[in-house]
């Protein structure tokens, strides 16, 4: 399917909706390598998400719900 400039405005703003966005910093040269990692498994965000929600406690459903969501 070809991307037009319309489907791209459309999930930006979902994205920006759903998403709250976070960089990571990582040792110089180690891009590559850990693009190539990710990418065997499904994408460098996944990964990053997986240690993230276990670190902090979380299942896969609290993980995802919405902060907002918890507090109701």
């Amino acid at each position: 399917m070809e991307k037009t400039k319309t489907f791209s405005a459309v999930q930006q703003r979902y994205n920006e909706k759903a998403y709250d966005r976070l960089a990571i910093t990582i040792p110089k040269g180690r891009k590559a390598a850990t693009k190539a990692h990710a990418q065997r498994k499904e994408s460098v965000n996944g990964p990053v998400n997986a240690l993230l929600r276990a670190g902090m406690g979380f299942t896969e459903a609290q993980w995802r719900r919405n902060e907002s969501e918890a507090e109701e």
